[in-house]
């Protein structure tokens, strides 16, 4: 009995670990550089400061989501010349202005959603009338929300249309019939 509760524990434990999602991954930069300087504080001179500076210096780092938090360094110019992100110009007096840390992230890998909406209604299974259905469905919704590699796996909400009505993908007509499938949930790939 107990060897047989152990097994099922393990099981369990296996299985959230096996169906935890994935998360975003972030990672903070103290005194991030633009080449052999410090990041400036703007995008351009006086302008596309904080923020924007910030999410493009993540972008070239290879943080696709930009930056989550930053802070600034004050008037570190002299002692620490600034260069600009989007041109390369070089800041060196006082009054120029850095990064102190900036926090960039990159989305999760893959995504799952349940009961995917497509314009006010359920996604229906198919990308036209009664063609396309499933994978083409899913993977040109996928695509339409940002994920390049498409759906990598979902599943049927069988006749729902009388209740829940579902919408095609391609035309944007509406399914309201007994009949009519959705999806319960799509993965989808960065």
């Amino acid at each position: 009995m107990i060897r047989s509760f152990c097994a099922a524990a393990f099981g369990g434990l296996l299985l959230l670990l096996i169906a935890a999602p994935a998360s975003a991954e972030t990672k903070s930069f103290n005194n991030p550089m633009q080449g052999p300087n410090r990041l400036d504080w703007c995008h351009s001179w006086g302008t596309g400061c904080g923020a924007q500076a910030a999410t493009a210096w993540c972008k070239a780092q290879g943080y696709s989501g930009g930056a989550t938090t930053f802070a600034i360094a004050n008037d570190i110019g002299a002692s620490q010349p600034t260069r600009l992100i989007s041109t390369g110009a070089v800041c060196d007096q006082a009054y120029c202005d850095g990064f102190a840390n900036i926090t960039c992230t990159r989305p999760d890998p893959t995504q799952v959603f349940n009961n995917p909406m497509q314009g006010g209604n359920r996604l229906d299974w198919c990308h036209s009338w009664g063609t396309g259905c499933g994978a083409q469905a899913a993977t040109a919704w996928c695509k339409a929300k940002g994920f390049a590699n498409g759906a990598v796996a979902f599943h049927l909400a069988a006749d729902i249309g009388a209740s829940t009505p579902t919408r095609l993908i391609s035309t944007g007509a509406v399914c309201d019939q007994a009949y009519c499938d959705g999806f319960a949930d799509i993965t989808c790939k960065q």
